[in-house]
């Protein structure tokens, strides 16, 4: 009443005013306006406020067809830029870090010839962002439609109003389609658009791009408002939910077959052939050290191709097709903040900040790897101090390095950084998401038993009985069955004791704040879905029946697609998780041992053929006036230029580590999208047994190498 007289003075007017309406206006505005006013601080947003930045220094037009093919990406991703920014931007960073770069060409170093790259390489990523995006907000918008055709066919089939089918998707959807969704809901309310059609007819255009299947599904949706038998209506609505599904099967199994194709790439050109290289190392470190720095082979090796192998993976996931969203957990009672994992202890919570731990055991682990290599750091500037006794003290220092006996003892420094990186890296990637991902699964699994639970609760209902003893009879199914341990018979008897023993309606048992059965599972479908029961169950039981059991139907039709799509991609899943988990840590932990016994080897075959020479007394071969005995002429005089044996398992085992990562990366893309969740725990799972694997490796065929070389061990010869 006090809100009633507010406006009736403000207008001053007596008329009768729809609080209810004025209500609701305010609901829609607030789930709508918090939602677009969010405030961005992704890359986007700056990727916006740079290109406008740019627009107030430089113009430059593109050609019609490069602006043509801007605006298309714009018009897909909504990015707040037109194509003359977009392009001006990119002149800006190409020019303006080519006029940095100019001065380093002077410099007296190899790697200049590298750094004209730079300006050319992120000039292409700005040029290419909006593409990229377009091509993730298609996929995002893709793995949304199948939840909003769900929810509309759902919600359609007990309640004939297309506005109210829209209203309820739009509320529970939040990706590209949901908000689109959302400004058609408040478009429609404050009077920007008359019809459900003409709102639709807005947005149709961006949908086609993004998904032509989904807009033929809303066109079936649609065409139910000049349908007027019951049954007709029903294969309507089924209709249009299977084309969806149906569409989403073709696409990921046109998807499945091109992945072939980055698969043999990533063994290749990711695993195989640089690793290959990597045995090289050594050799090239003794025989061409005046021709390639081997500082920049390991500088390519940790920081280039990585880089390279992650941008090939991270497109060719991104053209990956939309198939299922995984369960929203936001409302769950025991989600710890983002960045922090609950520790429980003494009956009380604790939320422990995930990167400082992380960083802690990392750094502690680390200290014997950081002091050895500073030690060698030291030695090699002191030995440096003197030049004219340098390179004798160097190639002795390195020789020792070099034997097998101290070898062994010293690559424990490398695995402790090894060990400190990786697995400070496993507690952060699982710290952040693991208990996450429970929740997750835990939730998911609710969902897919309800569809079951559903079912049965449907197929009791059908005789008639109140709902009550329908739940007990469902209830002692479980039982029968030996399910007591299901959530769902969980949920059933709680719904039981609050019908009983607190006298609750079926809504009340469900939905009461303090007591409700949904407190338990916190899942945002199960709970829209209970609303459409509990507005059937107003009716009759056996409309209650019939909504349970049509629910259930359509549940099901989307979990078996979801399995065969799930089926589909377990081959390449399989092969990408061997490789990640087993070969790359394998032949990675083969090369940091190979390379090191080839320095070994010829160590060993030029000190027998010293021996040789002075048993024998030979003086060696006369070449242009000059004697080159048999030990030199295996590079032993350019030992010094070797690098030590254990930067070199240094350079293999990071190598490792960022390989195994961006593998799993990918097998998470695959696998889940663009998930973060489940990628943060992916990584961490595979990234430890990875660790562990090739530590094993490493030490056992060092040792065994080891036991080879006293073979070589000989006196002179007479």
């Amino acid at each position: 009443m006090i809100i009633k007289r507010i406006l009736e003075k403000l207008f001053g007017r007596k008329e009768k005013i729809d609080i209810k309406k004025i209500q609701r206006r305010a609901r829609i505005y607030k789930f709508f306006g918090i939602e677009k006013e969010k405030p961005k601080k992704d890359f986007s947003y700056r990727f916006e406020r740079a290109c406008k930045f740019t627009d107030r220094i430089l113009r430059i037009k593109p050609t019609k067809k490069t602006e043509q093919s801007l605006k298309e990406a714009i018009f897909t991703t909504g990015l707040d830029v037109t194509p003359t920014q977009v392009f001006s931007l990119t002149i800006l960073i190409v020019v303006g870090l080519m006029l940095l770069v100019v001065p380093l060409m002077f410099l007296p170093t190899a790697a200049k010839v590298f750094f004209p790259f730079f300006p050319l390489i992120l000039g292409y990523f700005t040029f290419t962002y909006p593409s990229y995006l377009a091509i993730v907000t298609k996929i995002r918008a893709a793995d949304e439609t199948i939840k909003v055709i769900l929810y509309m066919v759902i919600y359609l089939r007990f309640n004939p109003h297309l506005e109210g089918a829209f209203n309820f998707a739009a509320e529970h959807c939040h990706g590209p389609i949901g908000k689109d969704l959302k400004e058609i809901v408040w478009g429609l309310e404050n009077g920007e658009y008359m019809t459900i059609r003409e709102a639709i007819s807005s947005k149709m255009e961006k949908w086609l791009i993004w998904d032509k299947e989904f807009v033929e599904s809303i066109n079936l949706i649609l065409s139910l408002v000049r349908i007027g038998s019951e049954e007709v209506r029903k294969k309507t609505l089924d209709k249009s939910l299977t084309y969806i599904l149906n569409s989403t099967y073709e696409k990921m199994m046109e998807y499945s077959r091109q992945l072939r194709t980055p698969m043999t790439m990533i063994h290749s050109m990711g695993i195989t052939f640089p690793l290959m290289g990597l045995v090289m190392f050594p050799m090239i470190s003794i025989f061409m050290h005046d021709q390639v720095n081997p500082f920049y082979l390991g500088l390519g090796y940790t920081v280039v191709l990585p880089l390279i192998l992650y941008w090939y993976l991270k497109r060719t996931i991104a053209k990956r097709p939309g198939a299922f969203t995984f369960p929203d957990i936001s409302h769950h009672p025991d989600l710890p903040p983002k960045g922090k994992y609950a520790l429980n202890f003494m009956n009380k919570k604790y939320f422990v900040p995930v990167l400082f731990v992380a960083l802690v055991i990392g750094f502690f682990v680390c200290i014997p790897g950081l002091t050895h290599f500073g030690r060698l750091i030291s030695e090699y500037f002191r030995m440096k101090q003197n030049p004219f006794t340098f390179e004798e003290e160097w190639k002795n220092y390195l020789e020792v390095q070099y034997k097998p006996e101290v070898l062994f003892k010293l690559t424990f420094y490398t695995l402790s950084i090894v060990w400190g990186v990786g697995f400070g890296l496993v507690i952060y990637f699982l710290g952040m998401s693991y208990q996450r991902l429970k929740i997750r699964n835990e939730i998911k699994m609710i969902e897919d038993e309800f569809q079951i639970a559903l079912f049965n609760l449907s197929d009791v209902l059908s005789s008639g009985i109140p709902v009550e003893t329908a739940l007990e009879e469902v209830a002692h199914k479980y039982k029968q069955s030996k399910l007591e341990k299901s959530p769902m018979y969980t949920f059933f008897i709680v719904l039981i004791r609050n019908m009983k023993n607190f006298g609750m309606t079926l809504e009340r048992a469900i939905f009461d704040k303090q007591y409700g059965g949904i407190l338990r599972y916190p899942s945002v479908l199960i709970k829209d879905i209970m609303k459409i029961i509990i507005s059937s169950a107003r009716k009759s039981s056996a409309i209650l029946s019939l909504a349970a059991r049509t629910i259930s139907d359509f549940l099901a039709k989307t979990k078996n697609v979801e399995n065969t799509l799930r089926q589909m991609l377990d081959e390449i899943s399989s092969a990408i998780k061997l490789q990640a988990t087993f070969i790359a840590p394998f032949i990675c932990a083969i090369v940091a041992t190979m390379g090191t016994f080839i320095v070994e080897l010829l160590q060993k075959i030029a000190e027998f053929l010293r021996m040789v020479e002075e048993s024998f007394n030979m003086g060696g071969t006369f070449v242009h006036g000059a004697t080159i005995k048999f030990g030199e002429t295996l590079g032993m005089i350019n030992i010094e230029e070797v690098m030590p044996p254990t930067i070199f398992q240094l350079i293999v085992g990071i190598y490792m580590i960022e390989v195994v990562m961006i593998l799993a990366y990918f097998l998470n893309g695959i696998k889940n999208g663009f998930d973060i969740t489940s990628r943060n725990v992916l990584i961490g799972k595979t990234l430890a047994s990875a660790i562990v694997f090739y530590s094993i490796l490493l030490l056992i065929s060092l040792f065994l190498t080891k036991s080879l070389f006293p073979v070589f061990e000989m006196g002179p010869l007479t």
